[in-house]
């Protein structure tokens, strides 16, 4: 069962290599459908077997949390989603996408299930450089973006690559202090590498250099396998691991609180960014590192609210960046590829890709109904329990999130018509994804306590 879990992603990522090999997408239609019926199949599959009694091995070498079980699931049905939005925007001729995204999520259920911490961060690195064949999988006729989509994917690299080697030499301190527990100056170390890695890998200000240009040049769903996908599992991770550590974080409130410092400024500090950007994609970047940045908060909150709205708002995000990724890949669709920063006036043209990206902004600011909301609600209450200035800091940053939403949507959508701009229609598949999305999104704010249920009976069973 183990090596069928493990060995799955995989071999359907080869298997639809060698097909696609010798049937090239871009030549043959039924080689693009089964470029999207195979990974979704694999995904549901994957599905049912993390879910199996006997999956985790009994010597515990091979073991799924309840956390990562939730997560994996969830990520992997959000993830057969924007498989069949790629199908849809023609994303999938090239026979790139297919393959990469099986094997990010063949990673990541590794991640998740390998107990050997070393081989979880590799991984992790790994999961990056496969998403970075689906970020350079843009049109190549195309060539000053096509060297905007290099140096974005090296920036990417490097901070992958930082990451990997900050975590990997926190493991090998924390080995340290567990063979001699006497040595407590290493959990200030620990932790600041720990900090540091994941500050890289989720892009969190000021750690976030390479997510601007990712998001602004990078076709959409490529972006959210980087920011829905491996970003929500490593939370996953960051979690379960702070939560089989204690001393780390949650018992000692002299290293936390600096955390959570970090946490607030790195959030407020992206919306005043958010604010001065030129394009929409860079402004969203600088609004999910704001987002990041608050989850970040939540973990390393000592308070049972702030880990819950952490964790539910990490649902919350993956939903909502499909939401919007989705929207712009059907506004990119319907205008052939033009810059989205160089139009205006496009809700007239696409009323329904701008409706779910209007909600899809809105949920990110936390409005009420919307699925941020109670993630939103609940980092708030965690800090307010720390102060009338934390709970100030986390609403300026949410006030400066949705001033910068507001001004881009307006020009973009509600502005002058161009003229002469000649766009396709929005294809009817991918108005019923973004409008089942929409309702997702409100079921998820108006009814967030089963949700917020199973994971707080998953965090129990983590430790």
């Amino acid at each position: 069962m183990q090596f069928l879990i493990l060995a799955l992603p995989f071999i359907m990522t080869v298997f639809i290599l060698i097909f696609e090999g010798i049937f090239r997408p871009s030549r043959f239609v039924f080689s693009r459908t089964l470029g999207v019926v195979w990974p979704v199949v694999t995904l549901v599959v994957e599905i049912v077997l993390i879910w199996q009694p006997d999956a985790n091995s009994p010597d515990g070498a091979f073991q799924f949390t309840s956390l990562s079980r939730i997560f994996l699931s969830f990520l992997f049905a959000l993830t057969g989603v924007a498989l069949v939005v790629s199908y849809i925007t023609g994303f999938l001729l090239s026979g790139r996408f297919s393959p990469a995204t099986l094997a990010i999520c063949g990673t990541l259920v590794a991640a998740l299930y390998i107990s050997n911490i070393f081989l979880v961060t590799l991984f992790f690195v790994l999961a990056g450089f496969f998403s970075i064949v689906a970020i350079v999988d843009v049109d190549t006729e195309n060539e000053e973006r096509f060297v905007r989509v290099i140096k974005a994917s090296v920036r990417y690299l490097i901070a992958i690559v930082l990451f990997g080697l900050a975590l990997f030499i926190a493991l090998i301190f924390l080995e340290r202090l567990r063979l001699d527990p006497q040595l407590s100056g290493f959990i200030q170390v620990v932790v600041a590498l720990s900090v540091v890695g994941f500050s890289l890998r989720l892009a969190i200000f000021p750690f976030n250099l390479w997510l601007p240009d990712i998001i602004e040049e990078a076709p959409g769903m490529a972006a959210f396998l980087v920011v829905g996908l491996i970003n929500v599992a490593a939370i996953v991770f960051l979690a379960g691991f702070w939560q089989q550590n204690p001393t780390l974080v949650y018992e000692n409130y002299t290293i936390a609180q600096p955390v959570m410092i970090m946490g607030l400024a790195g959030a407020v500090l992206a919306g005043f960014m958010a604010l001065g950007q030129n394009g929409i994609g860079k402004m969203l970047a600088y609004t999910v590192s704001g987002d990041f940045a608050l989850i970040l908060f939540g973990l390393a909150s000592p308070h049972r609210t702030g880990l819950n709205g952490a964790l539910f708002e990490s649902v919350s995000l993956a939903l909502l960046q499909l939401l919007i990724f989705t929207c712009l890949s059907v506004v990119s669709y319907c205008c052939n590829g033009i810059s989205i920063n160089n139009l205006t006036g496009l809700g007239r043209r696409m009323p329904v890709a701008t409706i779910g990206l209007m909600v899809g902004c809105l949920g990110m600011v936390g409005m009420p109904f919307l699925s941020g909301f109670a993630g939103k609600y609940l980092l708030l209450q965690s800090a307010a329990q720390e102060g009338l200035v934390w709970a100030l800091a986390g609403g300026l940053a949410l006030g400066l999130f949705l001033i910068a939403y507001l001004r881009y949507f307006h020009r973009v959508f509600m502005g002058n018509d161009v003229p002469g701009l000649k766009t396709l229609p929005e294809p009817p598949a991918a108005v019923l994804l973004i409008l089942l999305l929409v309702v997702l999104v409100f079921v998820l704010g108006l009814w967030p306590a089963p949700v917020l249920g199973w994971l707080d009976e998953a965090l129990k069973t983590v430790v």
